[in-house]
Order: structure tokens, then sequence, then C-alpha cells
């Protein structure tokens, strides 16, 4: 533990290192090093280009910040700048699109990191600390409600930079207008902070082994999987598909983390840490693809796009063994970690019934990632259409793509050793919270036995018939002799849009104004009621005619004095204090404001009288 700034917010700053660290910050920097090159090419001749960069290291140096954290402060320090920095990529296109998904992005961003504000507010009263090595001591002995509500609070701020479901609205706008190596960057490491953030919650505040917790962790898994998938399969937006297709990969990541902590154990952190490290690296070799696809035909439409690929085998080789792997295909990386985390789905499966129904659920929503992998590959590559005729992307930018998608053929091929990795690269707080983390079954795992080959050939099946007899029936429309890509989804979908913005600006707002107005009246009332029942006036005041009280007082003597009040057509003294009185008040405010603007005429010249003997 090293600690740097300790004074700073008077907790100071604390940093940390262990094997899944080290691990996960190389793939970053492997990452940030290719998207780097590639936004070089791909922002020349573009306006504000400096922004982007700042933005583009500022961004980096807190996600390494926020990977090496040792404490919950500084991990929210540097989560909370990474949010706000990564959100220019959303905004720097300045379109109209851009401008109201980077707004989303920002709000989403600052009212979950609040959520996650009062979590550690709530972690420093029931503790007493936020390092996360004290922590792993401390709760493991403490109450469940102590332990569980700051990891839902914690879990909100870090599932919304996931894409969890009901936190997800923002993910496939924001992704969709980025620019291309931001849109890369946001989906192959941003997203898998947000999951580290859930691990580390859940580890630290010794929820590893909870039912509850892992329960709900599973349904929100199974939920951010299928909604992904769904919205992937309808959309006819390359972009966008791809985007979703995060969304659904970030589920089947969550469904590990629930493993994690319904099953703690070696193939659930395996499969589970090497599906993050797959999904890092074929995203960033997708969204590079479509990134450069854009830039040669301005489009992200598929019925623009049909045809595009055709005569570029790398672009096509990229597709293919992206597809292919986040399908879980055996000769690829992703047929590797999709199938350890089901094969631990399935082993909690044996105790829960929730478990069973999800495990059916992860098959046919892998069969939904073949089936819209597949729709963007025919378009892409198969099908007759203009835009073959576009300019070609560039060699350079293909390399970029063609990079980090050899990575995932050539992991896929030595999954042997792809396998064991973990076993040298564990979070040491998921490793303190199980004691000794049992690798053996990992490496006795059979990759090719019956088990894994029929789940793999059912999840194939689905995604064959949905393709041919939904997709290619209901979605693509036959327009003479031309297939026509359908989006397929009403407006009513976009949660975002038609729940969210409605409920949060129009709904709660009405609700807590009528009720604000309702305790405001009720104040009223009980104010009258006290006014008129409890505290009445003795004696009602007789209010005063002309002058103040004591003008109106002394006015009255003198009249009964010298009985002027009975004398016709002589001015009463009451009346003549009053005027005297009001005549002294104007003569003083006169007076006063001569002598303000006296002491005004002074300072200057005092003021002025000090600058000249200063500068003489």
């Amino acid at each position: 533990m090293t600690l740097f700034m300790s004074n700073f917010c008077s907790i100071g700053l604390s940093f940390k290192a262990d094997g899944f660290r080290l691990l996960y910050f190389g793939v970053s920097l492997f990452v940030f090093l290719i998207c780097s090159a590639f936004a070089k090419d791909y922002l020349k001749e573009t306006p504000k280009q400096l922004r982007f960069w700042i933005s583009w290291i500022v961004t980096f140096l807190s996600t390494v910040g926020l990977l090496f954290a040792g404490d919950f402060f500084t991990c929210f320090m540097f989560f909370e700048i990474m949010s706000l920095t990564s959100a220019i990529w959303v905004l720097h296109r300045e379109t109209t699109g851009a401008d109201y998904a980077g707004r989303v992005y920002l709000r989403i961003s600052v009212i979950c990191g609040m959520v996650m504000l009062y979590g550690l507010v709530l972690v420093k009263h029931n503790f007493g600390t936020l390092d996360l090595e004290e922590l792993t001591k401390i709760t493991a002995t403490a109450e469940l409600s102590k332990r569980l509500a700051p990891a839902i609070l914690l879990s909100v701020g870090f599932g919304a930079k996931a894409g969890v479901f009901l936190l997800h609205v923002w993910l496939p706008k924001a992704y969709t207008h980025a620019v291309a190596p931001g849109t890369a960057f946001l989906s192959a490491i941003l997203s898998k902070a947000g999951v580290i953030g859930i691990i580390l919650s859940s580890s630290v505040l010794g929820l590893v082994g909870n039912e509850t917790w892992g329960n709900l962790l599973l349904i929100l898994g199974a939920c951010t999987m299928v909604v992904g998938a769904f919205l992937a399969v309808f959309n006819n937006n390359l972009k966008k598909t791809v985007a979703c297709s995060s969304l659904s990969q970030i589920g089947f990541i969550m469904t590990g983390v629930a493993c994690m902590v319904l099953d703690p154990g070696g193939l659930a952190y395996t499969g589970t840490v090497l599906h993050m490290i797959n999904h890092t690296l074929i995203k960033t070799a997708l969204f590079i693809a479509v990134g450069s696809v854009y830039k040669m035909t301005g489009t992200h439409d598929l019925n623009e796009l049909k045809g595009y690929g055709k005569d570029k085998p790398i672009l096509k080789a990229v597709f293919a063994v992206c597809g292919l792997s986040l399908a879980g295909i055996p000769g690829f990386s992703g047929f590797i970690s999709k199938n350890m985390m089901h094969e631990a789905l399935d082993a909690v499966a044996e105790t829960s019934a929730l478990a069973g129904v999800v495990s059916v659920v992860f098959t046919v929503t892998g069969g939904m990632t073949l089936c819209y992998m597949l729709k963007l590959f025919i378009c892409l590559f198969e099908e007759k259409g203009f835009a073959s005729k576009k300019p070609a992307v560039s060699v350079g930018r293909q390399i970029y793509s063609l990079i980090p998608a050899t990575s995932v053929f050539v992991t896929g091929a030595a999954f042997p050793l792809y396998a064991k990795l973990p076993s040298k690269a564990v979070l040491s707080e998921y490793r303190n919270a199980l004691g000794i983390l049992d690798f053996e079954e990992v490496f006795g795992f059979g990759f090719f036995s019956l088990t894994v080959i029929i789940t793999t050939l059912i999840s194939v099946a689905v995604g064959l018939g949905l393709y041919f007899l939904f997709v290619r029936i209901l979605l693509i429309k036959n327009n003479k002799g031309e297939r026509i890509y359908g989006e397929g989804l009403p407006l009513w979908v976009d949660s975002e849009k038609y729940l969210y913005r409605p409920v949060f600006m129009i709904f709660l707002p009405f609700v807590f104004a009528f009720v604000a107005r309702l305790f405001d009246k009720l104040t009223d009332l009980i104010i009258y009621f006290f006014r008129k029942k409890v505290f009445k006036p003795l004696k009602k005041r007789r209010p005063v005619a002309v002058g103040n009280s004591f003008t109106y007082a002394l006015g009255t003597v003198l009249d009964k004095i010298t009985r002027r009040d009975k004398k016709p057509g002589r001015v009463s003294y009451v009346t003549s204090l009053a005027l005297f009185n009001e005549q002294t008040a104007a003569m003083a405010r006169m007076i006063e404001r001569s002598l303000s603007l006296s002491m005004l005429l002074f300072s200057t010249g005092l003021v002025i009288t000090l600058i000249y003997m200063l500068f003489k």
C-alpha cells in the first residue's frame, strides 16, 4: 500500500498493486496505445483535436488511478474524473444527437456518482475506514444490513458505468454518437472499470457467499444480457448494434460476477476475468473497424452499407473472428470464457432454481449473439449493394483493428495456457474474502466434453434459427427484389426518452411540488388557527391616523390641553406634528445623501493620494 497526498481532503489517496491489477493495466495500456494510434489517424483534419487529446490522456490516467486504488475514496475520486472527461468524447462531434447523448451520459453519471458518494459515507460511518484491506477484515463479522446497504449504493455508481440493466439507458446513445476511438475505449475499458468496482464492493464488504446479494446480481446480469441482445437483433444501425452487443456482453460478465458471489471458486473467477479480457479485445477491434467504415462511407445505416466489405479480406476477417468469439464458437477465446462461466452457473443451479432459469437464458442469449453478428456479417460482406463502390478503408486503419482481433484468435488457439492466466493474477480482495482460491477445477475443466459441446450446439441452433426464421422473414423486407433492413423496434422501447425522462422531469417534480404546496397550505392553516383561537389579542389596537405613534400621542395630549380640537378652523397638533416629522425625515435623508457623497469624494481623493505617494 502506498500513500500519496496524505492530507488530500483529510483522507489522502492510497494505491496498491496485485496480479489482477497489473494484468488489467497491461490490457488497458495495450488498448490505449492502439486506440491512440487509430485516433491520430481518425481525427486528422478535424477541429478541436486538443480538447479531445487532453480528455483522452486524463481519462486514461484516471482509469489507471481507479485500477490501482487502495481505498474507496481514491477509487471514487478517479472514477468521477473518468466519468467527466470521457463525456467529452460523446460531445466532441457537436451534433444534435451527440449533445443529447452527452447530456444523458453526464446526468446519469452525476446522479449515480452522488448515490455512490452516499455509499462511501455509509461505509465510513459503519466501519470507520475506507481502506480496502482493513474493510475486508472488519466486514467479515459485521451485520448483513451494515454491509448490504452500502454495497447497493456503491454498485449503483459502478453499475451505471458498466451499463447494468436499469442504468443502461445512456449506453446505446453514448456509444453511437461518441467518436470511434472514444467508443472503443468506453466499451473496452471504462465499462470494465464499473464491473471491477462491483467485484470490489462484493469482496471488500464481505458479501462473497451471500445468497441475497448473489441472486440480485444474477437477475441484473440476466436482464442486461437479454435487453442488449434484443436491441442488437432489431437494430439496423451498424454502430448501435455493436453498442447494444456491448450491453449484452456486460450482462454475461455480470452473470459471472454473480457466480463469483454464489459459488466462489477458480472456475467462476477465471471465466469472468477471461471474458472481461476477451470483450476488451473484441470490442476494441470491432469499434475501430466500425469507425473506419463510417470514416469512408459517412453512414452507419445497414441499408447503405450492404456489400461494402466484399473485397476487403482484412475487414472481413476482423468481423468473422470477433463475431464467432462473441458467440462462443469453439476455436476462439469467447468459447473458453463463456463455457467456464456457464459451467459455474450450472454448479449454482444445482441448489438454485433461479440459476437454472438464468442458465437457459444464458444459452438462448448466446444464440441471439450469433444471430445479430451473422446479420451484420452477411449485410456487409455478402449482400449486393452500391456500398461496394465507396472508398475502401486504408490498410493502416484495418491493421489497427486486426491487431486485437488477432489476439482474440491466438488466445483461443492457445486455450490451455490462456485459461490458466488468471490463476497467477488474482484480485487480492477476492482472495482475502475466500482465504484460498482453488484453481484445480480450472486446470481439469473439459472444454470439449459432451455437455459443453451439446450446450454450444444448442446455442448455435438458436442463433441460426432466429436469423433465418425471424430476421430474414420479419425484419428484412423485400422491396422490388432488394432486401431492406427494418428497424423493427417501436418508439416506446426507448426507455430513457419515454420512461425515465417523463418520470424524473415531469412526474416527480409534479409530485414534489404538490406535496410542498400541501404542506405550505397546512402550515398556513395551523398558523391561522393559533392566531384566532389560541393567541387572540387582548385589546384591539387603535390605528394611527397620521404620523407615527409618538407624534400621534403628543399631538393628542396638546390638543386636549389647548382644546384646539374644539375650535373650528384650527389645525390639530396631531396633523402639525405629523407634517413636521415628515419634513424632518426628508431633510435628514438629504443630509445623509450629502454626507455619503462627501465621504465618497473624500475616500476617492485619499486613494488617489496614496497611489501617488506609492509610485512617486
